[in-house]
Parts: C-alpha cells; sequence; structure tokens
C-alpha cells in the first residue's frame, strides 16, 4: 500500500456496521474524509451469528458510502471485539551470556515470542510487549549493555477465535471487500483518545458497546492489561424490557431519551411515558427512579468487574491520567459520575489526539474512536516508526496471515 492512499477501517458492531475513510497528512497526521453507517444485522455480541444478514450490513453500508462520497474501497482494516478476544500474559527468559545483554539476548527473546504457536482455533491479533526485567530489576524499556545473568520479557498476546474473525472476512469478501488486516477494537479506542503521556502516566480505556465492553490499560508508555467483558449498551435495553414489561424498541428509546446511570432524589416524583403506546390506549409511566435504578445496577456491575480485574493485576492504583470513556454508551447521562465513582478517579469522555483531523462538528468523537484509532493504526503501519517493540509486533502480527 503507498502511504499516500486513501485507507479504510471497518467496525461490524452489534449496534452499528461502520466504515470510515481517511486521507494521510503530512506529519503522521490523518484527515477522517467519509464515515457512513447503519444498523447492523445478523450481529450479536460483537460476533457475527448470521454470515447472509452481515453480508447484506455490509453491502447496504458500501452502498450508502459510494452514494455520499466519491469513495470506492475494495479492501479494509477491520476492528474486532466480543467474548472471542482474550489477552494471555506471557513471560519469555534466557541467560545474558557474559553478564552484559547484548543483541543476541534480546533476539533470543523475540524469536522465543513470536515462534510460541497459538492453538489451532486461536487467531493471533496483536503482540504488546510490556517490559523486560533483568534479574531483579524490573520495568526497563531497553535493557541493551545492561549488567545481569538473566533476561526476561513480560507481554500480552491478544488474539481472537479463529472461526469468528473468519466469519467476518467471508461476510466482507461476499460483499466484495477484502480484509487488509484485522486489529483489536480496544487498543484502537485508546489509539484515538490517548496521547503519549497518557499510557506513560498510566491510563484506562473503556470502550463501551452495545454487546460487549472492551478496555485497555496502560502504564509506563505500554500496554498493561486488556480485555473484553461480553456485557454492553444491549443487556442495559434487555434489563429495561424485562423490568417494565415494554417491548425491546420502547425500552431501547427510554434507556436513550430519558434515562441516566445515576440515581438522584429528584427522580422519586418523576413518571416517564413509555414511547409509541398501543394505538387508543393512553400511555402508561414508569418511574424515572426505578428506571435509573435499572440502568444504574448494570453499568455499576460492569464497571465493578473491570475495577477488580485491575486491582488484581496491581494497576488500579497507577491510572495517574485516569479513566477514558469511548463508544457508544459513552453518551449516556451520568456515565461520567458513575465511572467516577467506581474506580475513585478523574473520568472524561474521550476526544481524539491531534494527529486525528476531520470529524464533522455534529459527531461525538467516543463513537468513532474504534474506527478512527483503527485508522491511524493502518496508517502508521504503512509508514512505521521503527523500534524494537515495532520488530517484534511486526514479525507476529505476519505469522497471522
Amino acid at each position: 500500500m503507498n502511504p499516500s492512499d486513501p485507507i479504510a477501517a471497518l467496525e461490524i458492531g452489534t449496534s452499528r456496521t461502520a466504515i470510515a475513510i481517511a486521507e494521510p497528512l503530512p506529519g503522521g497526521r490523518i484527515k477522517i474524509a467519509t464515515l457512513s453507517s447503519i444498523p447492523s444485522s445478523g450481529v450479536r455480541k460483537s460476533q457475527i451469528v448470521d454470515v447472509g444478514q452481515a453480508r447484506y450490513s455490509l453491502e447496504s453500508v458500501l452502498k450508502h458510502l459510494a452514494d455520499q462520497s466519491d469513495y470506492s474501497i475494495k479492501q479494509a482494516y477491520l476492528a474486532v471485539s466480543g467474548p472471542q478476544i482474550r489477552a494471555t500474559p506471557t513471560i519469555e527468559q534466557c541467560p545474558v551470556a557474559g553478564g552484559v545483554v547484548r543483541d543476541e539476548e534480546i533476539a533470543e527473546l523475540e524469536s522465543r515470542f513470536c515462534e510460541a504457536p497459538l492453538p489451532a482455533d486461536r487467531y493471533p491479533i496483536e503482540y504488546s510487549p510490556i517490559c523486560y526485567k533483568l534479574d531483579d530489576v524490573d520495568n526497563i524499556a531497553s535493557p541493551r549493555g545492561m549488567s545481569g545473568r538473566l533476561l526476561s520479557l513480560r507481554a500480552l498476546s491478544i488474539h481472537g477465535s479463529a472461526q469468528r474473525i473468519a466469519d467476518a472476512r467471508t461476510a466482507a469478501h461476499n460483499a466484495n471487500l477484502a480484509i487488509a488486516d484485522v486489529d483489536f477494537a480496544g487498543i484502537c479506542a485508546a489509539t484515538a483518545v490517548l496521547v503519549q503521556q497518557d499510557k506513560r502516566d498510566g491510563a484506562l480505556v473503556i470502550d463501551l458497546g452495545g454487546g460487549s465492553t472492551s478496555y485497555t490499560a496502560w502504564a509506563d508508555g505500554q500496554l498493561a492489561q486488556a480485555g473484553v467483558i461480553g456485557v454492553g449498551g444491549d443487556h442495559v435495553t434487555n434489563d429495561v424490557r424485562v423490568a417494565f414489561a415494554v417491548s425491546q424498541s420502547q425500552a431501547e428509546q427510554l434507556k436513550t431519551s430519558a434515562a441516566s446511570a445515576m440515581i438522584a432524589a429528584e427522580d422519586a416524583t418523576i413518571r416517564v411515558p413509555v414511547p409509541n403506546p398501543m394505538p387508543g390506549f393512553k400511555a402508561p409511566t414508569v418511574s424515572r427512579r426505578a428506571l435509573n435504578t435499572v440502568v444504574n445496577a448494570r453499568l455499576q456491575e460492569l464497571f465493578t468487574i473491570i475495577r477488580i480485574k485491575l486491582d488484581e493485576a496491581g494497576l488500579l492504583h497507577r491510572l495517574n491520567s485516569g479513566v477514558v470513556l469511548t463508544g457508544g454508551g459513552s453518551a449516556m447521562p451520568g456515565i461520567v459520575d458513575l465511572a467516577s465513582t467506581v474506580f475513585g478517579n478523574r473520568v472524561r469522555i474521550g476526544t481524539f489526539v491531534p494527529e486525528i483531523e476531520g470529524l464533522p462538528d455534529d459527531t461525538p468523537p467516543a463513537s468513532y474512536a474504534v474506527l478512527a484509532g483503527l485508522l491511524l493504526r493502518a496508517y502508521r503501519q504503512v509508514t512505521p516508526e521503527p523500534s524494537i517493540f515495532d520488530f517484534i509486533r511486526n514479525l507476529f502480527r505476519s505469522n497471522s496471515k
């Protein structure tokens, strides 16, 4: 791919199927030239469950893209999420010959990681080195020339279900769209909203999707933990549906138009009409306090699960840049206050890093963080700034082709 060519990014989510195209700019920046999205079909919990319906959604969004712009694309980078994604901590070690770390020891560790096989049903997505350790000295960025006896390298291996990713490729192929590469949605979202200083200081990015929620925790400039929780906006909607015996569409409208993630004292006196009552019948109402209690319970549970995972990994106290929320769920009123209460930290809605330009003023950046981050990561693949960790990543990614 030519570094000056437009780049396309694709997200096949539970709620929407979306495509964005970016034009490269000088100085390592990109400009989002156009984006298109439609409601998804055949997707549940961020995974395709009906290839035919998913193909129809892709064909529709591609047609919409062609109708509203001059772009006609044949390949795109794909962001994936859902419970299929796993992040496996990995440690490799090798003795230091001669007592001083040389390129040979570093290369030995790199080759061990790249050659370590995954089970046949797993697809390698991202290899993310965390840091080196030399004897009892941890969190070393580059050990070359240091004295010691045993060199270790800690990393995260992020991988997905080979079958689920094959389904996405098949749906895209049937819609005459080739998949150039696959990336983890959680890392893409973080790329869009975190500057390098945030990653050095420590930050948590939570991408609240329709069918699942991905998260990435960063410390000392590197990815320290990642994961996906199989809970998203659709689960909140279903809780509302069950609690108030309304239809799925009524529950969704109640959630988006009247609900908050926080429970306020004045909610007890407010009644909210149920949308679209049966013809000839007076619209029933529900208590706003009851509605917000249902929403709060599910979202508090979700945030608490992530908090516990970070606490167990010793990362909770290292989030000096706070928590950043992205995804469609970040638009929920009260979501920042709830997250701040659960994590005991500063929380903000994600905005794009300076390298990303061009999103329309009426489009919330947090909702398109995955696509924007994927575009920037794809551009950096074409015009990389080489480093030792990039070399390892490229070898790892080449093994997934």
